[in-house]
């Protein structure tokens, strides 16, 4: 038998069966109880729209359709390029990268693809920038003066 692979005989299936009996994992519903179910939820949308928690005010089905285009993709590849695919900060390669907007995506919408309205981040240093910094009204700089701070050494 190859390795990672598990068959499970008869008897195997009806142990686990046995063993999930009474917890109310496989359980058939009746019609009824469907019914009364599908009722008792009718007109409570509670997690839709403004009621989600996740709920940014109904635009981030634009952002998402502008990050996913050809044009955001072309402008993150070339503000990589500009920096030679360099973490500015930590001036780390070959690690993930972040183009990070100088003026932000949401406030400066003629901007979104200027290339040099970007700058190279990596994960690390980008979530340090904006730890520091919070993610709204960021300034140039805020960014001037992240990237001038020396890296704090750790001592044993």
């Amino acid at each position: 038998m190859p390795t990672g692979v598990y068959l499970k005989t008869e008897e195997h299936k009806k142990k686990i069966g046995d063993a999930l009996k009474g917890r109310g994992i496989g359980k058939k519903l009746s019609e009824e109880t469907k019914k009364r179910m599908s009722e008792s939820k009718k007109g409570k949308h509670m997690n839709c729209g403004e009621n989600n928690p996740s709920w940014k005010g109904g635009i981030s089905k634009e952002a998402i359709l502008i990050r996913q285009s050809i044009q955001y993709k072309l402008w993150r590849n070339s503000v990589f390029s500009v920096d030679n695919f360099t973490c500015q900060k930590c001036k780390k390669r070959g690690i993930y990268l972040i183009a990070h907007h100088i003026k932000l995506f949401s406030q400066y919408p003629e901007l979104r693809f200027a290339i040099d309205n970007g700058i190279t981040f990596c994960k690390e240093c980008h979530f340090k920038f904006h730890n520091k910094y919070g993610r709204k009204n960021n300034t140039k700089e805020q960014i001037d003066k992240f990237l001038s701070q020396k890296r704090k050494v750790k001592e044993d």
